[in-house]
């Protein structure tokens, strides 16, 4: 009898580890595991949820049929509370009218299927009806995906009934011609070092775009002038096949990295809030809602301004469910939900802007995004991490010393390294007039390249919180240039130019951002506003001048390397 007990006991644990070791799988994203357990698992604070929407959709179905029955796959059961945007079979683009707990409105024409979103995608050969909005939206050049609802983009009539937006004026060839009258001041060595080792010459497998963007990053820019592969990599940026979504750890609000067949990565940052959405004015720089538009016009911003220090960026549509959620890891999918609007939307894992009520929805399952390319792995080409000498405090109460210290440049900044010599402070004030364009008051810090050492630009990252006022120029941003009094001679020049009508920084801009499949990228107030502050930085230098009394004093000459002599950094001088 004893024995027999003991067999049992040794069963019943036997079958517990194995039960737990199964569980712990699903958890960790194992597939098929993992979709298993999205198939059979239901979160106990969403069953109520889960029945009274059942309900609903069965008390639809008399009314419109079964035509459209939901799919019971891998992710079957969440494909079921997402609702039928959710599953492949698509359906009609006519928008749900419901009532309480998902019920149909009386009344009301009703329709249990949405826009067939999730089906094969083709821009090119997609026509929309012409209507008022795809008017304003130039839609035979920027046309929607398929399935997509006449009146279901965020630059709709719904979203902007009190918002009169100025028709752009006609400008043509001002980007074309300021590039090829203008062609770059920067005369890369071609002895200079790039980051990464050149292929081996023997080596006959044709490099990706993504390494070519990559093997091409060099001491003094991100990428070459006029380099025909940055748009070949936007347009794949664009369309390339994703095959895994996963989050980027870290970071204030939500970021996805997306996976590309080729091998390639890139950082999505979803649409939260329409184009005519300004910063609140209680709101601090800190908290202020990113804005996947802002990144993608200061990519375009800082390749017109010659500096090309910011990785490309392009935009794209996204259907949430076939692009996002069936490819995302386990921890991501199980933060999806379908709204009381049916939009599909998820939350993600972040500090600011992860709750419900500010969650990344759809509209119904489609959205909009940004799309930075990699820069090399940190592993291959480790980055330093460097404090903005002009950080704000990032504080309720307290202010940063130079919000108070005129001197501040003289007596905190051109006395330590690396701002003592080299190039670093006339990247600092490139910094600044980059920033001031763009409204940007969220950098706190930069990165450079190690393997450059300290004669090297600093890479412009993270400029969601751009374009935030359009009818503010906050004038602390330019702390940097009329503290030190200091600008490259390049700069100023490129500056000059864009000031003039026939490279009119504005007009540059709406042709390089117009060439996105999200254009119009930013309204026409912030182009305005570019022109605006522009004159504002070239008055203030022309203060300097005669503050100085001396233009040598203020435009400096770009510094060379082999005068530089880095006490931290002993090879440095020993490129040519």
């Amino acid at each position: 009898m004893g024995m027999k007990l003991k067999q049992r006991i040794i069963v019943v644990l036997a079958a517990l580890c194995t039960l737990t070791g199964v569980m712990l799988l699903m958890e960790s994203g194992v597939k098929p595991l993992s979709a298993l357990y999205d198939r059979y698992h239901l979160p106990v604070n969403q069953l109520d949820d889960f029945r009274t929407r059942n309900e609903a959709e069965m008390h639809a179905r008399r009314d419109v049929g079964d035509k459209d029955q939901p799919i019971w796959g891998a992710n079957g059961l969440l494909r079921h509370q997402l609702g039928k945007s959710a599953s492949r079979s698509g359906g009609s683009p006519q928008q749900n009218y419901t009532g309480v707990g998902g019920a149909p409105v009386p009344g009301k024409e009703y329709s249990d299927k949405l826009p067939r979103s999730s089906g094969a995608t083709d821009l090119n050969n997609f026509t929309k009806p012409r209507t008022n909005v795809h008017e304003l939206l130039n839609a035979e050049n920027h046309p929607r995906p398929p399935g997509f609802p006449v009146d279901a983009n965020f630059y709709n009539i719904r979203h902007h009934s009190d918002v009169k937006i100025p028709k752009p004026p006609h400008t043509s060839g001002k980007y074309e011609a300021l590039f090829r009258d203008f062609p770059s001041t920067y005369q890369v060595p071609d002895s200079s070092t790039t980051l990464l080792r050149p292929k081996r010459p023997g080596n006959k497998m044709k490099m990706k775009l993504w390494e070519e963007f990559q093997r091409g990053i060099n001491r003094y820019e991100v990428y070459s002038y006029n380099n025909n592969q940055i748009d070949a990599l936007l347009r794949n940026l664009e369309k390339g096949k994703i095959t895994e979504v996963d989050e980027k750890s870290g970071g204030t609000q939500v970021k996805l990295i997306l996976t590309y067949e080729d091998g390639g990565y890139s950082m999505m940052k979803p649409w939260r809030v329409p184009r005519e959405y300004e910063t609140l004015p209680d709101h601090f720089y800190f908290s202020d809602i990113e804005r996947h538009n802002a990144e993608i016009a200061a990519f375009h911003l800082d390749r017109i301004l010659d500096f090309r220090r910011v990785p490309p960026v392009a935009g794209r549509w996204f259907n949430l469910t076939r692009d996002i959620y069936d490819l995302a890891v386990s921890s991501l999918r199980r933060t999806f939900f379908r709204s009381p609007a049916n939009n599909v939307c998820f939350v993600g894992h972040c500090s600011y802007y992860c709750e419900t009520e500010t969650a990344v929805c759809g509209y119904p399952d489609m959205i909009e995004g940004s799309l930075a390319a990699f820069l090399p792995a940190f592993k291959i080409a480790p980055r330093k991490t460097w404090r903005h000498p002009w950080r704000r405090s990032y504080s309720k109460h307290k202010t940063a010393p130079w919000e108070h210290d005129v001197n501040y440049c003289e007596r905190a900044v051109k006395t330590k390294h690396p701002y003592n010599s080299g190039r670093r402070l006339l990247d600092i004030m490139d910094m600044s007039v980059f920033d001031f364009l763009i409204g940007n008051l969220d950098r706190h810090h930069y990165e450079t390249f190690e393997a450059f050492g300290n004669f090297t630009y600093p890479i412009h990252l993270d400029h969601g919180r751009a374009f935030g006022k359009h009818h503010y120029d906050d004038m602390s941003i330019l702390a940097p240039l009329f503290q030190c009094c200091l600008l490259r001679q390049s700069t100023h020049k490129r500056l000059q130019v864009l000031s003039t009508e026939h490279y009119r920084l504005s007009d540059v801009m709406r042709e390089s951002m117009a060439r996105d499949v999200i254009a119009p990228v930013v309204l026409e107030p912030h182009l305005e506003a570019l022109d605006r502050r522009l004159s504002i930085i070239l008055e203030q230098v022309q203060k300097c001048i005669v503050q100085k009394g001396d233009k040598k004093e203020v435009l400096k000459p770009e510094p060379r390397i082999e005068d530089y002599r880095d006490p931290y950094w002993d090879d440095a001088n020993n490129e040519s």
